[in-house]
């Protein structure tokens, strides 16, 4: 390690220490809302700076957090810490932008996993009573369902946060990073279209022809959940690229926006599951957008 590494180790541990002060002076607001900030401090000089390096000041941010952090700040932290290590090393070694985030997501979906559960067991708490306001507005869902959701939606929007950003703070800083995939590259597979009839197919049969038992109840609505996040997925592309084609690109905002609102994203699904079996940007000559 030379000086010049040495001393911006030493100003991300700084900077690290700047947000565990904030965090503790704002009633730890920082990991309850927005825990994937702990995230950027390592990210930025690991991909700069490599696995080995990088090593060093992320153990000793790990250590100030055991120093001068609260219990609960410990996990919220180090899991941000290695997620942000683990997506570093990805950028200094030039992996592909959906590896990335993929990493950063699973190992969200991980941390977010084990925090939910361990606290569970930790202080007593009642998952039921925590998640009662969700269970009444979602009767059809059952609890565990419910919690698997929790758990993988919180996972993936952290890991898209930390995707995102960290996108912007390597473009504004120059970091090399993989060329971004412009969305007229990115096409709805057919197979998922299909895949996606069989799964309704099914679930419509064992909802009214086939008695099944807990669990296996519990793993057809966690399929066909996902599949609906799949889909709500595919109709944001698709309405993304009405809105480049037509020229309207505030249009944009309102095409992922549509996505989260509820009844709304119903559209987003079916248009999703339209082009990915009828592969409507391809009919609609969409060579020409952008």
């Amino acid at each position: 390690m030379n000086t010049h590494q040495l001393t911006r180790g030493a100003m991300v541990c700084g900077i690290y220490g700047l947000l565990l002060f904030a965090n503790q002076q704002t009633a730890l607001a920082i990991e309850t809302s927005a825990s994937w900030l702990f995230a950027f401090p390592i990210l930025i000089y690991t991909a700069t700076n490599g696995a080995r390096i990088s090593s060093i000041p992320a153990v000793a941010m790990a250590l100030m957090t055991l120093l001068f952090g609260t219990f609960t700040t410990w996990f919220y932290s180090w899991s941000a810490i290695l997620t942000g290590y683990v997506y570093g090393v990805g950028i200094y070694h030039h992996w592909k932008n959906m590896v990335n985030f993929s990493l950063a997501a699973l190992l969200s979906i991980i941390g977010t996993g084990m925090t939910v559960y361990l606290w569970a067991g930790i202080f007593g708490y009642d998952l039921a009573t925590e998640l009662s306001v969700y269970m009444h507005y979602l009767p059809a869902i059952r609890l565990n369902v419910l919690i698997f959701l929790f758990v993988l939606l919180m996972g993936l929007l952290e890991g898209l946060c930390i995707h995102l950003v960290a996108l912007m703070i390597c473009l504004r800083m120059r970091i090399p990073i993989p060329a971004i995939r412009p969305v007229r590259n990115m096409r709805s597979p057919r197979w998922v279209g299909f895949a996606s009839l069989i799964i309704c197919l099914v679930f419509f049969l064992c909802q009214n022809m086939v008695k099944l038992n807990t669990r296996a109840t519990d793993i057809l609505q966690i399929v066909v959940l996902v599949d609906c996040m799949v889909l709500d997925y595919l109709g944001v592309l698709y309405f993304l690229s009405k809105a480049a084609r037509t020229k309207r690109r505030s249009l944009a905002f309102l095409a992922i926006m549509g996505a989260f609102i509820p009844v709304v994203n119903l559209i987003w699904i079916v248009m999703g599951e339209l082009d990915s079996l009828l592969q409507l940007r391809n009919r609609i000559g969409y060579e020409e957008e952008l």
